[in-house]
Order: structure tokens, then C-alpha cells, then sequence
């Protein structure tokens, strides 16, 4: 059985559970049995550790929870197997804040191209190094930095 680590609410009223990562398949299958679908997921850098925050809900009683669970080496099992629906926020995330989801089928960037350097954001992500995205006459997209900026 899963262990909660706390159980509070927001200040709306929605119910906010904290998981250690090594519960959480046990956990969102444990909600999916009792009827919750994942709406959405989105994570936070909070400089030492990450956190994914996850955002399930209960068509039949209109309940939604936000289920939060941190990383400290960047890892989170993928629930693409259990929701479906996680497989473009995983991917995002991945993208966007370089959180590995571990047995995603297709964990690939969905917005910068694969030659990008770094998780636009990440609170360490150096801003001051430019990159350009190019395209060249068959229509392949290659980064490119500017040599002058962030040196």
C-alpha cells in the first residue's frame, strides 16, 4: 500500500496529496480505479529538487485532487500506461524542464529542436547564450548559437 506523505487543501478546496516517487504508479492506479482521470501534469524547478504535480479528476462526483511528487536526479516513472493523456505533458515537460520519464515510449522534444541545448525553464537556464533555430531547404531545423552572447 501506498504511503501519503501529506494531505492538505489548497485554498479553493482542492484536495493536494503528496507521494514519494516510488508510490506513485501504485497511487494513480489505486485513483484510476476509483474513477479519476489525469487532466494534466506540469513541472516546477525549485532549484534543489524538482517537482511534478499532477492533476486528476472524478467525472462522477466532479472531486479533483493534485497529486505532487519531487525528484532529486531528475527521474519519474511515466504513467502513459496508465493514462494515455500523459504522454504530450510528459513529453513537454522533458522538453521544457528536462524531467526523464522512465518507460515513455517516445520521450523526444515536442517544441525546441533536438540540437537545443538545455530546459528553457529551468531556473538555471542561461539566458544570456543565444540560440537560433534554422531551416534549411528541406525543411530540417539546426540550432545555432551566437558566438558573441554569453561567453
Amino acid at each position: 500500500m501506498y504511503k501519503i506523505i501529506s494531505d492538505d487543501k489548497d485554498k479553493g478546496g482542492m484536495r493536494m496529496i503528496t507521494l514519494d516517487k516510488t508510490d506513485l504508479i501504485e497511487a494513480m492506479t489505486d485513483f484510476k480505479n476509483k474513477g479519476y482521470y489525469l487532466t494534466c501534469l506540469n513541472g516546477v524547478d525549485m532549484k534543489d529538487h524538482l517537482d511534478v504535480i499532477y492533476f486528476i479528476h472524478n467525472f462522477d462526483t466532479n472531486d479533483y485532487i493534485s497529486v505532487k511528487v519531487s525528484t532529486n536526479d531528475e527521474h519519474m516513472p511515466s504513467l502513459t500506461k496508465l493514462f494515455r493523456v500523459a504522454d504530450w505533458d510528459e513529453r513537454e515537460q522533458y522538453d521544457l524542464m528536462g524531467i526523464v520519464f522512465d518507460g515513455h515510449d517516445d520521450l523526444r522534444r515536442l517544441f525546441l529542436p533536438d540540437e537545443w541545448v538545455g530546459h528553457p525553464l529551468r531556473k538555471d537556464y542561461d539566458l544570456k547564450k543565444v540560440q537560433y533555430v534554422n531551416m534549411d531547404s528541406e525543411g530540417n531545423e539546426h540550432v545555432s548559437f551566437d558566438e558573441k552572447e554569453g561567453s
